[in-house]
Parts: C-alpha cells; sequence; structure tokens
C-alpha cells in the first residue's frame, strides 16, 4: 500500500483546452495510460473531452451539480457524491447547475479492466479489500486510522497477500476498484 500525498498531484491542462485537472494518480506514469483518478474544477458550461475506448466515472465533490448531455444516451443531472458513469468514446456536454464544480474522476482503459467508482461511508468502521481487483481509497471527509497506525504519519505500511483493509470512523470516501483484463501466460 502506497499513501499518494497531494504534493505528488500534477496539475495539466484537460484534453480538449477547456480547463484543467489535477491527477491524482496514473497508471503507468508516462503515454497512453490504464487509468487514472483526477479531480477537475469545472468553471463553465461545454464539451468534455473525448477518450476513445475508456469508461468514464465522475462524481461532483462541491458545488450545486450539474448536467451532462451525452450523445445517445439523454441528460443526466449529477448530484454532489453520486457517481455516474459513460463511454469516454461519447460526445458530453456539461451544463452546470449553480456555479463552478469540483469533480473526481476515475477512467480506465476498456482493453486494460473495469472500473467503479463509489461512496463508502464508515460511520460505523468499514472493511476494504478484493484479490481481484486494485483499489484507491480518496478520503472525502474526516480523518481515520488503518489497523493501528495513522493514515497520514507514515508514507507506506505493510499488508500481506489476503489481508484487507479495516478504516476506522467517521470517514466519507470515495473509492475507485480496478479491475484488470489479466492475460494468461502462453502455454499456460
Amino acid at each position: 500500500m502506497r499513501i499518494i500525498r497531494s504534493s505528488e498531484y500534477r496539475v495539466m491542462p484537460w484534453k480538449n483546452g477547456g480547463g484543467e485537472t489535477t491527477e491524482i494518480f496514473v497508471s503507468p506514469p508516462a503515454g497512453n495510460f490504464d487509468w487514472r483518478v483526477s479531480i477537475a474544477t469545472v468553471n463553465e458550461d461545454g464539451p468534455f473531452s473525448v477518450f476513445n475506448g475508456y469508461e468514464r466515472h465522475i462524481m461532483v465533490l462541491s458545488g450545486a451539480g450539474m448536467t451532462l448531455e451525452v450523445a445517445g444516451s439523454g441528460k443526466f443531472d449529477l448530484e454532489p457524491r453520486e457517481p455516474f458513469s459513460f463511454s469516454g468514446d461519447a460526445r458530453v456536454n456539461g451544463s452546470l447547475l449553480h456555479g463552478p464544480v469540483l469533480d473526481f474522476n476515475l477512467m480506465v482503459r476498456r482493453d486494460f479492466g473495469r472500473g467503479v467508482l463509489r461512496v463508502v461511508d464508515c460511520s460505523a468502521g468499514c472493511r476494504l479489500g478484493s484479490g481481484e481487483s486494485l483499489q484507491l481509497i480518496h478520503v472525502l471527509q474526516g480523518e481515520g486510522e488503518i489497523g493501528n497506525d495513522k493514515i497520514c504519519p507514515n508514507d507506506s505500511f505493510r499488508l500481506e497477500a489476503g489481508e484487507l483493509v479495516s478504516l476506522s470512523a467517521p470517514l466519507k470516501l470515495a473509492l475507485c476498484e480496478i479491475t484488470p483484463r489479466w492475460q494468461p501466460a502462453p502455454n499456460a
């Protein structure tokens, strides 16, 4: 497990040049990515960047929300902390409801795997873990502990295969789960 500090985030222009996004994590770090997590500020109505071959998952973190018009699928109202998924191939236009929004994004290349974005409320504590998926946890609200170590003081700690992460309350998390399509080894 690795803790990614905000000092490691990278600010970059949107693919379509319409704004900026803060890249939290990207894999691999150079070239075309398999999956990426970012946070963007949307200051005005306009088109979303097209990401052919990717599935996109978005969630408003702050602000009143926005409406997405997804070509061929319709209009969808995005409310704070309600994840929404759509094809990166689609032409999408966003309209702000009442001023700017901050949104959280997970993009996963379809031929790499699939992704899920969800909000987890750890009011009574929660356990996270899966042998099948990669996970990125972004704290939305509160602070907590992993095991007996605080989340923030150390840059890393050790977990063994099959162990789960238990987070103590009160926390509200954005949980990104990425399940790669692992290819069997030749002649396996």
